[in-house]
């Protein structure tokens, strides 16, 4: 897949209606801080409409409450859900726009205080549209801070990377050896549905894991035009779907990977049906391997589809996060829409 890998060892129920998908839109019920600026609107002729999220949870005695959240321009989120109780909200990242277009430069910031849990998902795919013929880059940049014995789960829907982007995304990720996480990516180079592939255009992926204050886990994806990369064997091998999740930190990451390993295959073999989606994997042309650094588990699959892959990801999901969190898995209640 073109990857480079870098790996350094170290010793109540709330609802709010969803905010309108409009160019203005605003969320009168947050309690949270709000800062609405110009950006919400984009200019006439502007090349960008830049937008950031900054996001603080943290707990007080036993529940995990958003201390703070700050937007500028089409980017927010909805008041938290409690599916599972108090200790770990649900958390909706809105974009209303739906997606990226030549210039658009998206920032999110995250920080999780100790012993704060966190899930943040997406209402719908991610997309980053064809860029224009200066071929001015669509960015997202997302920071977070998970450490004193926090828990961050980034569940985002997929990304669709349209034919002509010019796209980047970085996602960094900063922990300590009592913190833990569960994040995926899944990202589609096209529309395979559609019968739209992608032909030309750009799209880096960047992954940078920060442990204790020192590089754990590095990894860099640059599709470029459909070449090798998308061809070879050691690339996408055909396929247009490909997607990655991490879990760490696991003490026993070894019993772990061996337990994953034995129920993915039960499932996609058929012998075991899934357990969180109505999707026959087994039906499914995917490939997939599941390795270990250290006390990171890291999953990795490619497919024609994304929704075979998120069904997979989701089984690892159930299965990893008892071991991590020590309880069961909760979809999002979105994920059912």
């Amino acid at each position: 897949m073109n990857i480079s890998e870098q790996v350094q060892t170290t010793d109540d129920n709330q609802t709010l209606n969803a905010v309108p998908c409009t160019r203005d839109p605003v969320d009168t019920a947050s309690r949270t801080e709000s800062t609405t600026s110009d950006n919400n609107q984009k200019p006439t002729g502007a090349r960008n409409w830049p937008a950031r999220l900054e996001i603080s949870a943290c707990a007080n005695q036993g529940r995990t409450s958003i201390s703070r959240a700050r937007h500028e321009g089409p980017l927010r989120i909805q008041r938290p859900f409690y599916p599972e109780g108090t200790e770990r909200p649900h958390l909706y990242l809105l974009h209303p726009p739906g997606g990226l277009v030549c210039g658009d430069h998206l920032k999110i910031d995250i920080d999780l205080e100790e012993q704060a849990k966190l899930l943040i998902t997406t209402p719908s795919a991610g997309k980053i549209y064809r860029t224009d013929q200066q071929g001015h880059a669509q960015k997202q940049d997302i920071n977070i801070e998970c450490t004193n014995n926090a828990h961050i789960e980034w569940l985002p829907q997929e990304n669709i990377i349209y034919d002509g982007a010019n796209g980047e995304q970085n996602l960094t990720l900063s922990t300590t050896s009592d913190s833990s996480f569960l994040l995926w990516d899944i990202t589609a180079m096209g529309r395979p549905a559609t019968n739209a592939p992608f032909r030309r255009g750009c799209f880096i992926q960047k992954l940078n894991i920060v442990k204790n204050g020192l590089p754990y886990f590095h990894e860099r994806v640059h599709l470029q035009d459909a070449g090798a990369n998308f061809t070879s064997p050691w690339g996408l091998n055909h396929y247009p779907v490909y997607g990655s999740l991490f879990a760490g930190y696991i003490k026993d990451s070894q019993a772990a990977l061996e337990a994953l390993r034995d129920h993915l295959d039960s499932v996609i073999s058929g012998s075991v049906p899934p357990a969180l989606s109505a999707i026959e994997i087994s039906r499914s042309p995917i490939q997939w391997s599941a390795t270990r650094r250290d006390d990171l588990i890291i999953l990795r699959a490619l497919g024609q589809q994304s929704e075979p892959i998120k069904a997979l990801f989701m089984e690892a999901w159930h299965l990893l996060r008892p071991q991590i969190l020590g309880v069961d898995a909760c979809p999002p209640r979105i994920w059912a829409t």
